[in-house]
């Protein structure tokens, strides 16, 4: 096989290994959300349940990094970059997220955040890295309308003004973590890239609880679901960041939106909740443009032409 060729089997094959991450990640993040309507029953509220379920896996990270003799610490240029990404991309993303489940019901919130593929998509191309590829754009359209009927027949859509303004904050700052991280992470090893992000949105997170009043310590009975629910973000973090260095941005994005169609099948599975003929349907166009994101390539730069 020539020198080309063995260089484009081993791209595709490392697409391959990063679309599967990203779905990977799906899953694991479908689960944290299983797990955590479990410890929300108790009553523990939201801010510190996030900050207990970043801050478990952050130490889990830790102790697996040790263990491997991976360095804690972040590359020396990308660490004020990865810790801003912490603190105001993840941990904003959250706690917008949290604040806009307090005015509009967790399907609306959820259809309004997948908005953040698109956003991506945008941020990029504004950035250099050019237009999506023809594929890449019909698998953007087929996730985000596949997301938009899981979520739309899974649940009321009932939202307030001030809710839509936190939702769409929610998607624009995990879409500005992703094109950052994109743009950051060079050299810093996944299981580092997410034990800072894991730390920095903890951190951020108990700081929300303590100042709006919402900190508190979980009883006995909530420690297993936070534990589960810090192990499942420790992984999807890992899976996240080691796809995004695969595929990027864009097609990252596409192919996270399997997200909402694992929290429902997981909830399907270990809730009993019921699975709902939209749930399959929109399932069906999101792995259809998943599929396709992980085939598409993204369009090169056009060449500046030099001025006059």
């Amino acid at each position: 096989m020539s020198t080309a060729g063995s260089v484009r089997v081993r791209r595709i094959r490392d697409e391959a290994i990063g679309g599967a991450l990203i779905v990977a990640a799906s899953v694991q993040f479908g689960a944290v959300v299983v797990m955590g309507k479990v410890a929300l029953r108790h009553g523990l509220p939201v801010p510190s349940v996030l900050a207990f379920r970043f801050g478990i896996g952050a130490i889990l990270l830790a102790i697996v990094l040790v263990s491997l003799r991976r360095p804690l610490v972040a590359a020396p240029s990308e660490r004020s970059g990865l810790a801003a990404l912490a603190v105001f991309g993840y941990g904003v993303e959250s706690g917008c997220f949290f604040a806009a489940l307090n005015h509009g019901t967790a399907a609306a919130v959820t259809l309004l955040f997948f908005v953040y593929p698109v956003l991506v998509a945008i941020g990029s191309w504004a950035l250099g890295a050019g237009p999506p590829a023809r594929l890449a754009t019909l698998s953007l359209a087929l996730s985000i309308i596949g997301a938009g009927v899981v979520v739309g027949t899974g649940g009321r859509i009932s939202i307030q003004t001030v809710g839509v303004l936190f939702a769409l904050a929610s998607a624009a700052t995990y879409s500005a973590y992703l094109v950052g991280a994109d743009r950051v992470l060079r050299r810093t090893n996944p299981f580092t890239s997410a034990l800072w992000t894991s730390a920095g949105a903890s951190l951020g997170l108990a700081a929300f609880a303590l100042v709006s009043g919402q900190a508190g310590w979980p009883s006995s009975a909530e420690w297993p679901a936070l534990a589960a629910m810090g192990a499942a973000t420790a992984g999807a973090f890992v899976c996240t960041l080691a796809g995004l260095r695969r595929l990027g941005a864009v097609r990252t994005a596409i192919i996270a939106a399997t997200e909402p169609l694992a929290a429902a099948l997981l909830a399907w599975l270990f809730l009993s909740e019921t699975v709902t003929p939209g749930t399959a349907v929109g399932g069906a166009l999101i792995v259809v443009g998943a599929v396709a994101a992980s085939l598409s390539r993204a369009k090169p730069t056009a060449p500046l032409t030099p001025g006059p």
